[in-house]
């Protein structure tokens, strides 16, 4: 069973799934403005997809960001993450530049959570996780697939190899084509908090086929779900206020 995990105000992997907020604007001016929403709408989590930034490339101006995001999102956590063209993202940046910048956010401080794509140069990113949790953030190992939903072996196989790493959360997302790939994803994620690892996971259908698994997380064992408060970071996310709507009458329905 899931063995909770508290960071900063708020406690991942107990209750009903908590509810992330991704900034996605170029600008930092933009994603000032998007952390003061996120926060005024209630999220639980915000997650700076930093691979949108315009000044990916300046150390010096992601750093500056990123305490500023810090600042105005205190207490609420923050998610540092380069999300690559690979796994559905914005950027193209290289192996090197990509351990370097997730590393200086985890020592700054200022980033409580860092996302790293385990698939691909697997060593360089075993030792990336376990440098970052040397400091005193944690790591979300993750893995995106915006063609398909693997079978439920594969699927669990993926899991496996991510809670090898080493990673203190686990997250999968997957493109449904059918709504039994909306089941294997949730079955599969069920199996694995219930047989296979104490760590939190985060799982996800995208898609309009998907949303099922955006709201329901608390009935198939995923502990984050993803919601917005402007544009959106992946396919078939809900405006936050919506959501946590559908979340809540779900989750009393359960208890009756």
């Amino acid at each position: 069973m899931t063995k909770p995990i508290q960071i900063k105000n708020i406690t991942i992997g107990k209750g009903i799934p908590k509810v992330c907020v991704p900034l996605i604007c170029t600008t930092r001016e933009g994603l000032l403005s998007e952390a003061a929403a996120a926060k005024e709408a209630g999220t639980d989590l915000a997650e700076w997809r930093a691979d949108f930034y315009q000044d990916l490339s300046d150390m010096a101006a992601v750093m500056k960001t990123l305490e500023m995001l810090s600042g105005i999102l205190d207490p609420i956590p923050l998610i540092f993450t380069i999300r690559t063209k690979a796994e559905g993202g914005n950027s193209e940046i290289s192996l090197k530049d990509y351990i370097t910048l997730n590393l200086e956010a985890a020592r700054s401080g200022k980033a409580h959570l860092v996302d790293v794509e385990v698939f691909g140069e697997e060593e360089q990113k075993r030792t990336l996780i376990a440098e970052i949790r040397s400091t005193d953030a944690k790591v979300i190992a993750s893995t995106h697939d915006f063609e398909k939903t693997d079978d439920k072996e594969t699927l669990l196989k993926r899991f496996h190899i991510m809670d090898a790493t080493g990673a203190d959360i686990l997250k999968m997302a997957v493109m449904p084509d059918e709504f039994e790939d909306v089941a294997a994803i949730m079955q599969t994620t069920s199996q694995m908090a219930n047989e296979f690892t104490e760590k939190p996971i985060i799982s996800m259908a995208m898609g309009s086929i998907g949303s099922i698994s955006r709201i329901a997380g608390e009935n198939f064992g995923s502990t984050v779900t993803f919601a917005t408060v402007g544009a959106a970071s992946a396919p078939g996310q809900f405006p936050i206020r919506e959501l946590r709507a559908m979340m809540e009458a779900l989750h009393v329905k359960n208890q009756e």
